[in-house]
């Protein structure tokens, strides 16, 4: 295309300069015009070639980005091999523990006070090196959840270490606890962490629901690692007690107390946990004090 552009003008300037001659045109105007036609000539060259120019460099740009794009896939792909294998290797030592656990769940007055307590009793079969968990986190947004801003905390009161390290942190986080040193002994351990906005449709709607996943097989073929699951439920102060109902029926649940600081509060409990799915639904008359 360069090319035909190029004859073209050639023929132009020579037709030009010959319809000049037989014109009879004076000289000096005929230099003139002459030197008009090869300014704009060469303006169109400087354009067409910076043209040209700005094509190469899009297509080298583009190439560049499809080369990086698929790096990026190949760095993911790995990456969530990576993260595969150590879900994996946290599968394998699930059978090697049994645990009661105690959760917390604290619906706070306004977002930034919404808190989770999951306190372990860990017995170790024959021991216990790390475990991945996912924290409970705001799931109806697609804000990222990020570890530093649930301002997670893993404490293992005596003999030892937790150090958490995020392996995914997307819309549900996930995290991986290091052990250190490893359980041999039954233990006690904690984590607790602040989910901003967790119960917001519950204070906005007047309910909302939790839900829980009890999968951890054991050696010996029971369905669940659990040997005592309990949750309490704790609400802000309001004329009205609140409801906690777990959908299935599993579990016992108390009726609403007041604690001492006038926060209502309700304990669910599961005394032969079997591996089940738990769905709490949760209600609270909203606008009370």
């Amino acid at each position: 295309m360069f090319r035909g552009t190029l004859n073209v003008l050639i023929v132009l300037v020579g037709l030009a300069s010959g319809v000049a001659q037989l014109a009879e045109v004076p000289a000096r105007a005929a230099q003139w015009a002459l030197t008009a036609v090869f300014l704009a000539c060469l303006l169109y060259f400087v354009i067409r070639l910076w043209q040209i120019a700005f094509v190469l460099k899009i297509r080298q740009l583009r190439a560049e980005l499809l080369e990086a794009t698929k790096a990026l896939a190949l760095q993911r792909a790995g990456h969530q091999h990576y993260l595969d294998a150590i879900q994996r290797i946290s599968d394998r030592e699930k059978p090697l523990f049994q645990e009661t656990l105690e959760v917390i769940v604290a619906v706070g007055d306004d977002d930034a006070s919404d808190r989770i307590v999951e306190k372990r009793t860990t017995t170790p079969e024959p021991l216990v090196t790390h475990r991945t968990m996912r924290p409970i986190v705001p799931t109806d947004t697609d804000r990222l959840n990020r570890l530093d801003a649930i301002d997670f905390k893993a404490v293992r009161p005596v003999g030892g270490t937790i150090t958490p390290l995020p392996l995914e942190q997307t819309r549900l986080l996930r995290l991986w606890l290091i052990f250190d040193p490893a359980m041999t002994t039954p233990t006690e351990w904690e984590v607790e962490y602040r989910p901003r906005g967790l119960w917001r449709p519950l204070r906005e709607r007047g309910w909302d629901q939790l839900v829980w996943d009890d999968r951890l097989p054991t050696a010996s073929g029971t369905p669940s690692a659990f040997t005592r699951f309990v949750v309490t439920f704790t609400f802000p102060d309001s004329d009205q007690p609140p409801s906690v109902k777990e959908r299935q029926g599993y579990g016992a649940i108390s009726e609403p107390v007041r604690d001492h600081l006038g926060r209502w509060e309700v304990v669910w409990r599961d005394e032969k946990p079997a591996g089940r799915r738990y769905v709490w639904d949760l209600t609270q008359a909203v606008g009370g004090p």
